[in-house]
C-alpha cells in the first residue's frame, strides 16, 4: 500500500513504541499531524514491559520501573493518558543494613533541602565522621556548576569522601538512579540526581510504583489514548529502510514490502539503529556516527515467590549488597508472595552467570529480613536487559545528539539524545516532547510541549 501525503497538512511516522515514540505521536496527533506508528513487536511499551510467567501464568514486569515526582514530564505524560491511577505515590524511603536495621528516610515540612536533616541526622548506617564529611560533600557539589563535568569518584575523593561514605550513601543512589559503575559516573549527571532528588523540592525524591503490569500501563491503556488521538497505530511491522523519496519527502519500506510515504520520520528507536535504519544517508548528519560513542550497562531483576512475606516494607534500599532495591509486588492468586531484587550495572556481576547471582541474592537476604529464614523459597528467575540503558559516563553529552538532525524531516527521540535527563522514563519522554516541539516548529507551529521542571 502507498499512503498519499495530503490526508492532513503533514504526515509524520514514528518508528518505535518506547516511550519516546509514544510521546511523540501523541502529542503530534492532538495538534493536527497525520502520524503512524511502527512497533516491529506486538506491543508497545518499549523496554517497560512485561512477560509470562510460565509457571504461575501471571503477567511480571522484565524489572520494576521507578518513576518520582521531579520527572514532571513523565508525570504530565501519565495523567494526560489517564493512567495516573495505577501509579501509587510513596512519601517514604527505607535503607536497611545486612544486620536488619532500618532508616526511614521521609521529607519533613521544613523547606529543601533541609526538609531531609531530620532523616539523615537519624541515619543509623552512617557516623558522626560519616554524616559531617557528607553534608560537606553535598554543599560543595551544591555549588559546582550545572554544566561541570569531570570523573565523579575522583571529585569524591577529593572532596572529603571517605569510601564508606562512597559505598554506604552515594554509591547505592548514583548506580541505581544512572545504571553505570561508580568509576565511570560524570559530575554532571552526578549532581543532577541530588539537585532533582533531593535539593530543590520537599517532593520530588518520593516515589512512584505501578500497582498494574507494566505491559497494561504502558500497553493497553496507551493504545487506547492513541486511537482516540486518531494515531494510526501498526504493531508487528518491522521497518527495513527508511529513505529520502526527495528532498522534502520520505519513504519506509516495511518487511512485508510495503512503502509508506511521509513528510517526517522520527526515528524512536534505540541508538544502535538508527545508522542501520538510514542506511547510506546516515553519514549526511555527523551526530549519527558520534552514537558510537555511547556505551550501554544492563541491569538485572531477581524475580522470587515465597511462601509467606518476609517484609511488610513496600520497598527497601539494600546496602553492602549486590543489589541495590527490594521490592514487594504482593500476594498473587496461588498465594506466593512475589519479590523482586533489582541490580543497576551487573555486567561484571552477570559473568558468574543467573544461578550465581540467584544464590547470591538468597544467601544476602535473611540478614536483610529475618523472616526470610523461615520462608520457602518456591521459585526464583533472573532476568537481564543486556542493554538497558546508556551509561551516564564523564563526558558522555559529546555523543548525544539533538532531536533535530541535519537531514531535513529526520529527527530523533529516546532517552539517548540531548535531554538534560540521563537514561530514564523521563529523559523517553521529554525526548518525545522536544521532537514534536521542533516538528511543529517547521510546520509553523511555535508550541511548548515540554512540562516545566520542579521547582
Amino acid at each position: 500500500m502507498d499512503i498519499k501525503l495530503g490526508m492532513k497538512k503533514a504526515i509524520t511516522v514514528v518508528i518505535g513504541g518506547g516511550l519516546a515514540g509514544l510521546a511523540v505521536a501523541g502529542t503530534l496527533s492532538k495538534h493536527g499531524q497525520m502520524v503512524i506508528l511502527i512497533e516491529c513487536k506486538g506491543k508497545i511499551g518499549g523496554r517497560a514491559t512485561s512477560f509470562v510467567d510460565s509457571a504461575s501464568g501471571d503477567l511480571i514486569d522484565n524489572c520494576q520501573h521507578v518513576s518520582m515526582k521531579c520527572c514532571t514530564n513523565l508525570q504530565y505524560f501519565c495523567e494526560e493518558i489517564g493512567i495516573s491511577n495505577f501509579i501509587k505515590d510513596e512519601p517514604s524511603m527505607f535503607w536497611r543494613t545486612p544486620d536488619g536495621k532500618t532508616s526511614l528516610f521521609k521529607g519533613t515540612q521544613l523547606p529543601a533541602p533541609l526538609h531531609f536533616a531530620k532523616s539523615f541526622l537519624g541515619a543509623h548506617f552512617l557516623d558522626w565522621n560519616e554524616k559531617i564529611r557528607l553534608s560537606l560533600g553535598m554543599g560543595l557539589l551544591r555549588l559546582t556548576k550545572e554544566e561541570e563535568d569531570a570523573p565523579f569518584l575522583e571529585w569524591l575523593v577529593n572532596h572529603f569522601q571517605s569510601q564508606r561514605c562512597i559505598e554506604r550513601f552515594w554509591a547505592p543512589v548514583l548506580i541505581s538512579a544512572l545504571n553505570t559503575p561508580m568509576e565511570k559516573v560524570g559530575l554532571h549527571y552526578a549532581r543532577k540526581v541530588f539537585v532533582d532528588v533531593f535539593w530543590k523540592n520537599t517532593k520530588a525524591y518520593q516515589l512512584g510504583l505501578p500497582v498494574v503490569p507494566l505491559s497494561r500501563l504502558y500497553g493497553e491503556e496507551v493504545i487506547t489514548w492513541l486511537e482516540k488521538t486518531d494515531v494510526e497505530i501498526r504493531l508487528g511491522n518491522a521497518v527495513k529502510k527508511v529513505g529520502l523519496k526527495s528532498e522534502s519527502s520520505w519513504e519506509v519500506l516495511l518487511d512485508n514490502a510495503e512503502v509508506i510515504n511521509a513528510d517526517n520520520i522520527v526515528l524512536a528507536v534505540p541508538f544502535q539503529r538508527v545508522a542501520d535504519l538510514l542506511g547510506p544517508i546516515a553519514h549526511l548528519d555527523p551526530a549519527i556516527g558520534m552514537l558510537q560513542g555511547l556505551r550501554t550497562a544492563p541491569i538485572t531483576s531477581v524475580h522470587l515467590w515465597f511462601d509467606r512475606p518476609i517484609t511488610d516494607l513496600p520497598h527497601v534500599v539494600l546496602l553492602d549488597s549486590i543489589g541495590q532495591w527490594l521490592f514487594s509486588r504482593g500476594k498473587n492468586e496461588q498465594g506466593e508472595y512475589y519479590y523482586q531484587v533489582v541490580i543497576s550495572s551487573s555486567a561484571e556481576l552477570l559473568k558468574s552467570g543467573h544461578d550465581a547471582v540467584l544464590k547470591t541474592v538468597m544467601a544476602e537476604l535473611p540478614g536483610f529480613f529475618a523472616d526470610v529464614a523461615k520462608a520457602q523459597l518456591i521459585r526464583g528467575r533472573v532476568v537481564s536487559e543486556k542493554q538497558a540503558t546508556f551509561e551516564s559516563s564523564y563526558g558522555v553529552d559529546e555523543f548525544r545528539p539533538l532531536q533535530t538532525t541535519q537531514i531535513k524531516g529526520l529527527y530523533l527521540a529516546g532517552d539517548y539524545t540531548q535531554t538534560g535527563w540521563p537514561a530514564t522514563m523521563e529523559g523517553a519522554v521529554r525526548s518525545g516532547y522536544l521532537a514534536a516541539e521542533r516538528i511543529l516548529e517547521s510546520e509553523g507551529k511555535r508550541v511548548r510541549c515540554l512540562q516545566p521542571d520542579m521547582r
